[in-house]
């Protein structure tokens, strides 16, 4: 129901209750006038008895018809004495209240109203007696008989006698009827007010003459009144129109265009208006018509400020981004979900070369995509249908047949339900830029081609220098054995020197080459810091022999114990650093200080190295070339030979390692370089093995059995073999890889010094060789020899199956330490077939290669504590290990065979324990080694030959734990 046909029934309501409440006054004046009437006959006849008696049938006659106007009355007609009892009520309280006339005399009339009106309605006639209203008009509800509410609207008259209040008398009606249709009015009209009153929008409500009669808190906010709503109620909106136009931006205009509305009294919506303060208001005029009739119009404002902006900033964002679109060489094409072009950008027509015409309605995949990247298209269209986005490169075919690489920027097109029903692509001319990398990717081939080329000429050359000065080094040494003379000796001691030069600078480029292509490894270890200073310290006192020079070592009192880093990239560091400052000092000393800056983090700290000299200094000028490559700073008339190389090396593996390096100088003075390198403390103690004694020929502490030697070069077998002779060891020496094969079928060898670039068959070829083939030669240690110091021709021989590396030129001692590295276990009770080649304890990694021992096989000190002698159980075990566990034991080497690793690795896992219930506790060692080796970084040849080794015990133990078996059952 809306505002004016309220209004209007409230119209016709209150005109309703007038005429009613005149009526009622008129029945009212009437029923006095007739109460009086007879008051006054009976008055009359008590004084005059003898008129009365005259009067009598007039009286009577005159009493029957008010008798019958009361009782034809459809109101309750009763008197109440002053103090509010009922003397007299009509016949029509039976039909209203259906109360009889005998249940209502005598009551007080209170016990009819409802209780919570009671107390106010005493008061209310109270009121009257005392002020002796003649007439008043109240409306209450009151208990039917029944039990239900009735509204009743009376009206009630004193009745004075000598002034005295003698009765009163009213006449009630029943306005139940009314009160509901009030009650529904009312409750109509609080929750339209209070729909109006809470809409987000402003609202006015005018009638037909232009009054207010309703408005909201939220239009006074809306148009900035500091007025309260109810205020403007009645205000004549035509009048206010002057005042309020001047809210608006453009007064004149506003209040023209407001009085237009009014007059054609047609619906308008959503029309913008400025106000003064620069805000945007969107404007409903609603007019309002009741049965085609006028009764005036509601106002609606919105303040649309922020969507009005936020539009405006679309729609010039759209116009801008349209304009960076048509000025981009970007192609939009439109398709459906079948690939039908449904519209086609003047930009992408462009580029391929078609009109919009003769692409709509074509099929885009067929029309352009080469056959070879349909699949793409598919992938993407599955995309696009569950609403994915992606960028993508593709090549479409221009109308002229050429090819366009574009990068394609595609998005579902989504309708208003929510379904995929195409897709739009974005496309960018790719051409040009795949031509330049095309181009760039021939040429960056040729540059890594040219790049291997020079990696493979650098380690061509080495191998090539590095193998006659092998024999060169080598023959020094053993012609010093040979009793020289003075002058001999002098000449072995140039020829020495020249060939440690000649060594220095192959050795530095092919670091420096190392470093550039990133191959050189850091290998955190365990080492004895104090030891190696000391070491160092106690070389170049050696070195520097008689002259004026002292080396001093200081370390600081915090440094002590191991400590885990890369102590051979330390000792070629300070190597270099301490004999580039022996080379330019003549004399004085040079100063090693080693100190603890500070801590990183638990178990973690910052050393700090200093190189002091008091030689001839750097100028200032020069001291930041020291670190470049190829720079030597002469000073002084000083010429010292060398590549330049030394401390470029030294600061790239400072700086590898997450340290730094600088150093300062005055001329004349000395330099003093320092650096510092992170590393972490220890709490193990190093064991050191001794140094092999100088007099090789003379040491006698193991055997090595029979040694293959596999060298192509004669210098260089030459050498190695006047070593061996001079050690007494058992060798055979042949020439390439092949011979090696063929050797290794014929006879039983312990140790392999393996040349790796040789003809026929080089020395990985020839290692695996030897590790694929069944014989006892099969896991036997394998060093490789070689003139190349590049780390991927380590890492490769490593994963072949080499045992270690041993780089050419090699002092004879080095050779000694790689013997003695790979002793053979001295074991007159071990079987031929299964001597163990173990490395001695030493200062270096363990290495990968190491073979099975089956001495003792069963350990009855295990046994005994399993099983408590219990030869029952005991005996059990053992059958079921015969009979179920032992197979399971030949599905180790396919898997390794099949490098799957992690199968490997859970098999190894289960079986171990096995091992050692059957007292197999060595077997169960290199089991459980298996295992951890198969879980963290596995290598193919390495848990072969363990695998092959483990399973070759195993079968040659099979008997001894049958006959064990056998032992065990005779006991019970």
């Amino acid at each position: 129901m809306n505002p004016n046909e309220i209004e209007l029934l409230k119209t016709e309501l209150e005109r309703e209750r007038a005429a009613r409440i005149q009526a009622e006054t008129i029945l009212d004046e009437k029923a006095m006038e007739l109460f009086e009437s007879n008051q006054n006959l009976i008055r009359l006849n008590q004084n005059l008895e003898a008129q009365i008696n005259e009067k009598v049938a007039e009286l009577s006659k005159s009493e029957i018809r008010y008798k019958q106007l009361i009782e034809s009355v459809q109101d309750i007609i009763y008197k109440i004495s002053p103090d509010g009892y009922f003397t007299f009520v009509n016949p029509t309280i039976e039909q209203r209240l259906g109360y009889q006339e005998c249940e209502i005399v005598g009551r007080h009339f209170t016990e009819l109203v409802l209780p919570e009106y009671r107390e106010s309605l005493v008061n209310f006639y109270y009121e009257m007696i005392a002020t002796k209203q003649e007439s008043t008009y109240n409306e209450f509800p009151v208990f039917h008989k029944d039990g239900h509410i009735i509204w009743i609207g009376q009206t009630v008259r004193l009745m004075l006698e000598n002034e005295e209040i003698n009765e009163l008398v009213a006449v009630a009606r029943d306005i139940t009827d009314r009160k509901s249709t009030e009650e529904i009015l009312k409750s109509t009209q609080i929750r339209l007010s209070t729909l109006i009153s809470n809409m987000q929008s402003g609202i006015l409500v005018e009638d037909e003459s232009r009054r207010i009669i309703l408005v909201n808190q939220f239009l006074c906010d809306t148009l900035g009144f500091n007025t309260a709503p109810e205020s403007l109620v009645g205000i004549d909106c035509e009048s206010a129109l002057h005042e309020l136009k001047n809210y608006f931006s453009e007064p004149e205009e506003f209040a023209s265009r407001v009085n237009t509305l009014v007059s054609e009294q047609k619906l308008v919506v959503n029309e913008k208006v400025r106000t003064a303060d620069g805000r945007i208001l969107e404007r409903d005029y609603i007019p309002i018509f009741i049965d085609d009739h006028y009764t005036g119009h509601l106002w609606r404002y919105n303040d649309v400020t922020e969507n009005f902006n936020t539009q405006e900033t679309i729609r010039k964002s759209e116009e801008k981004y349209r304009g960076i679109m048509n000025n981009m060489e970007l192609g939009l094409l439109e398709v459906n979900n079948d690939q039908t072009i449904i519209r086609a950008y003047d930009k992408f027509c462009k580029m391929v070369g078609y009109t919009e015409a003769e692409l709509l309605g074509k099929n885009a995949m067929e029309l352009f995509l080469p056959k070879e990247f349909i699949t793409i298209i598919e992938e993407q269209q599955n995309l696009r249908k569950i609403g994915g986005s992606s960028s993508y490169e593709l090549p479409i075919l221009k109308k002229d047949g050429e090819i366009l690489w574009t990068l394609i920027s595609g998005a579902p097109i989504i309708d208003e339900h929510g379904v995929t029903v195409g897709s739009i692509g974005i496309h960018y001319d790719l051409t040009e830029r795949k031509t330049l990398e095309q181009e760039l990717s021939l040429a960056k081939q040729i540059a890594e081609d040219a790049r291997q080329a020079e990696k493979q000429f650098l380690a061509n050359m080495s191998h090539e220098i590095r193998t006659p000065l092998n024999a060169i080094i080598g023959m020094a040494h053993l012609l010093f054995d040979t009793h020289p003379t003075n002058q001999q000796v002098e000449y072995l001691e140039i020829l020495r020197s020249s060939a440690d030069f000649l060594h220095s600078l192959i050795s530095d480029l092919l670091d420096m080459a190392k470093i550039e292509a990133g191959k050189i490894e850091v290998n955190h270890k365990e080492f004895d810091l104090v030891g190696l200073l000391k070491t160092v310290q106690k070389v170049f006192e050696i070195k520097i022999g008689n002259r004026p020079l002292d080396v001093n070592v200081m370390i600081d009192s915090k440094i002590h114990g191991a400590y885990v880093g890369d102590d051979l990239l330390l000792n070629q560091i300070l190597l270099n650093i301490i004999g580039n400052a022996e080379k330019f000092t003549e004399k004085g000393e040079i100063n090693i200080t080693v100190r603890q800056l500070k801590e990183i983090a638990k178990d973690e700290v910052l050393l700090e190295f200093q190189i002091a000299d008091t030689g001839i200094g750097i100028s200032p000028e020069k001291l930041e070339l020291i670190f470049q490559k190829f720079k030597q700073i002469n000073q002084q008339g000083h010429k010292h030979k060398g590549t330049g190389l030394g401390l470029a090396i030294t600061k790239e593996l400072i700086e590898l390692q997450g340290g730094e390096i600088h150093a300062t100088s005055v001329e004349g003075k000395g330099t003093t370089f320092i650096f510092s390198l992170p590393y972490k403390r220890s709490d193990n103690i190093i064991i050191t093995a001794p140094a092999p004694s100088s007099k090789l020929s003379e040491t006698k502490d193991f055997e090595n059995g029979h040694i293959l030697v596999v060298e192509d070069n004669l210098m260089n077998q030459k050498y190695i073999s006047s070593l061996l002779n001079k050690w007494n060891r058992q060798f055979t020496v042949v020439s390439d890889g092949r011979q090696a094969v063929e050797q290794i079928h014929k006879h039983k060898f312990d140790i392999i010094f393996m040349d790796l670039q040789m003809p026929h068959m080089d020395g990985y070829e020839a290692t695996i060789a030897i590790r694929s083939t069944q014989t006892p030669n099969q896991h036997i240690p394998i060093v490789a020899l070689t003139a190349s110091a590049m780390l991927d021709q380590k890492v490769k021989a490593m994963a072949v199956g080499m045992s270690d590396f041993l780089p050419k030129p090699f002092a004879p001692n080095q050779l000694f330490e790689m013997l003695q590295k790979y002793r053979k276990l001295s074991n007159e009770e071990a079987d031929d077939d299964f001597e163990e080649i173990i490395p001695v304890v030493s200062n270096t990694e363990p290495q990968t290669q190491q073979t099975a021992t089956v001495e003792n096989p069963i350990d009855y000190e295990r046994l005994d504590e399993m099983y408590e002698g219990d030869v029952e159980y005991q005996a059990d075990m053992f059958d079921t290990f015969l009979s179920d566990v032992y197979p399971e034991f030949k599905d180790l080497a396919p898997l390794v065979e099949q490098q799957n690793f992690p199968e490997l690795k859970k098999l190894a896992h289960k079986l171990k324990p096995t091992l050692g219930m059957v007292g197999l506790t060595q077997l169960e060692k290199q089991l459980v080694e298996v295992e951890r080796r198969a879980l963290d970084k596995p290598e193919y040849y390495d848990l072969k030959a363990r695998v092959d080794q483990l399973l070759k015990a195993l079968n040659q133990i099979h008997p001894i734990l049958e006959n064990e078996l056998q032992r065990l059952q005779n006991l019970q």
